[in-house]
């Protein structure tokens, strides 16, 4: 008889949100996360496009390698398939690195700044680092939050209300299309579905209420959580243009 798997909060096997395994996994992923943008300041033009280059060739393998790994033993329809809006966000990462698209650069710093973000705040997972899929989860979200980190510190990328506007626009489209999946399925892809007991919902997430209220709470959110991640970006407009203004009217000499 297999032993029982040993689910005290801390061990090897099991994760355990807020405690001293997840803080010690945020600071590892801060680090990760930084790594790339510290090097990428002090680069030449090409030497910078080469590791941007490599960043998000990087986050493609990883990409395709996870989502091979977890559908291995047969395809998981309703958690396996790469429909999770960080799925989507993995593939984003690395096309607006590589292009420079600004519906690509818009929707990654927004879908990662409010949406993917709450991975590290509110991990929907129990796996602890004995297991594979503890390891593939943060490091997958590790990835994307680099590239969108890269692209502003690196490449300049500076969001204004007309990258909101994309960003919310494709955020639709994607409900539009998940959603029928959803119910379909009988998946949660975008939390936005009504699964079965066993599928794993973010505490932020369950405590909107049962479902569709807890959907519909968390679709209109959204926007407002696109809102807070360009508020800084609005205060650095306002302040760097009272700024200039008190620069020209300074008396040369």
């Amino acid at each position: 008889m297999n032993p029982p798997l040993d689910l005290t909060p801390g061990a090897w096997t099991v994760f355990a949100p807020y405690g001293w395994l997840h803080g010690v996994t945020l600071a590892a992923c801060f680090v990760l996360i930084a790594a790339p943008s510290l090097l990428g300041r002090g680069l030449q033009k090409k030497s910078e496009r080469a590791l941007r280059y490599a960043l998000a060739a990087f986050a493609i393998a990883l990409w395709l390698a996870y989502n091979t790994w977890w559908n291995s033993r047969g395809i998981d329809w309703r958690g396996g398939l790469p429909l999770q809006l960080c799925d989507i966000n993995g593939l984003i990462a690395p096309l607006a690195l590589v292009t420079g698209w600004r519906f690509a650069r818009a929707t990654l710093y927004f879908w990662t700044a409010a949406l993917t973000a709450q991975a590290f705040i509110q991990p929907a997972l129990i796996d602890g680092p004995a297991f594979v899929l503890f390891w593939a989860f943060w490091l997958s979200h590790t990835v994307i939050a680099a590239c969108a980190v890269y692209d502003v510190v690196v490449r300049g990328f500076r969001p204004g209300w007309r990258d909101l506007g994309i960003a919310v626009l494709v955020s639709f489209v994607y409900l539009a299309l998940i959603l029928p999946i959803d119910l379909w399925l009988g998946a949660d892809y975008g939390f936005v579905g009504n699964p079965p007991a066993g599928i794993i919902i973010p505490p932020f997430v369950a405590a909107l209420g049962p479902w569709p209220q807890r959907a519909i709470v968390l679709v209109a959110l959204v926007p407002i959580g696109f809102v807070i991640v360009l508020l800084p970006w609005l205060v650095a407009r306002v302040y760097a243009k009272r700024n200039r203004t008190v620069a020209r009217r300074l008396p040369a000499g």
